[in-house]
């Protein structure tokens, strides 16, 4: 198996300054540090399967575009390592039920992936996944200061077919749109909705997946925190089973940067 490597995290921003939006990376890096592939009880060809599957390949790229660094908060390392978009919780985390919640011990196919305890678990939600939501939190707060409202791109890419832990996947669209309650008005949806289907994609809204990531100190708080979840099938600008890109990439790039300026227009 080929697997492309992920460059350093860099959306080649031009240092423009704060604007209202806030575009969130989750799961574009790929990097599982040394320090913790002892934690794995899987081969490196299956734990770079997973790597395969899991990541939401180029995506710092595809939504970040000449985007400003100051705009981007984008996870440092793979999901598999802690997953900063699920609940900390693993109670209130409905993917823990297949043992993908912030902290993955199950691989896409059910085998076991690692067995943490308390303590490291604890250690790895404290090393990755609190710094990582107190950005979020902190740039939340700048832009309310600043321009009284704030703007959450939440920016992923899924898989033309479901994996086996993902449930109701249907007929995917090519791109998918989450809503989170109280934080995507309805004027933000029906405009993303548009925008994508004047550009001939068919749009699914909370399909395959639903929600949007919303700073937690602002989560059900504050209406002026929007956010809208923008999903791309990975079929549309890559090869799936190399990591690498495809002819679509510079057509879907060109689109989701052109939908991130109509964020702040």
């Amino acid at each position: 198996m080929t697997l492309r490597r992920l460059a350093p995290f860099s959306v080649g921003g031009q240092g423009g300054g704060v604007t209202p939006l806030l575009l969130h990376i989750p799961h574009a890096a790929d990097l599982v540090p040394e320090a913790v592939k002892g934690d794995f009880l899987v081969s490196e060809e299956v734990l770079a399967f997973e790597r395969l599957r899991l990541t939401d390949w180029f995506t710092d790229k595809l939504y970040g575009r000449g985007a400003d660094p100051e705009d981007v908060i984008a996870a440092r390392i793979s999901r598999l390592v802690v997953d900063v978009e699920r609940y900390e919780d693993d109670a209130r985390e409905p993917c823990a039920k297949v043992g993908m919640g912030a902290t993955y011990v199950s691989t896409t196919d059910g085998r076991l992936l690692r067995s943490l305890s308390p303590e490291r678990r604890e250690a790895l939600i404290e090393a990755h996944y609190r710094p990582h939501h107190r950005r979020l939190d902190d740039a939340a707060r700048l832009r309310l200061e600043r321009f009284g409202r704030c703007v959450v791109l939440d920016a992923h890419s899924f898989p033309s077919r479901a994996l086996p832990t993902q449930r109701d996947f249907g007929d995917p669209p090519e791109i998918g749109l989450g809503t989170e309650p109280g934080h995507t008005p309805t004027a933000l949806l029906n405009e993303a909705e548009a925008f994508f289907r004047a550009h001939g994609f068919k749009v699914g809204v909370n399909v395959p997946f639903s929600g949007a990531m919303v700073p937690a100190a602002f989560l059900g708080r504050d209406a002026r925190v929007s956010a809208i979840m923008v999903e791309v099938r990975r079929d549309l600008y890559m090869d799936e089973s190399t990591g690498l890109r495809g002819p679509g990439f510079v057509r879907i790039r060109d689109v989701l940067t052109e939908f991130r300026g109509t964020l702040t227009a």
